[in-house]
């Protein structure tokens, strides 16, 4: 029982730091090129989803690979 516990706070942490690596990395994109002139909100809120949605996959592949890991003890 302890153990879920721990697997999903690793899991948080690690969907947080992916989402906040992709945000990072989405605002060197120039998104306001796409988005009608006076829509920087719209924009913002764009960046923010489109950053969200990337780092939740990335979490999603890191959170998978430590779990496969961990049950390939089992085959030894």
């Amino acid at each position: 029982m302890v153990q879920l516990g721990i697997h999903a706070v690793i899991s948080i942490i690690i969907y947080l730091i992916t989402i906040g690596f992709s945000f990072q990395a989405m605002k060197s994109l120039q998104v306001e090129k796409f988005i009608r002139k006076g829509r920087t909100f719209e924009a913002q809120v764009l960046i923010l989803f489109m950053a969200i949605g990337l780092g939740f996959l990335v979490g999603q592949f890191f959170v998978t690979l430590i779990d496969t890991s961990m049950q390939l003890s089992n085959f030894f």
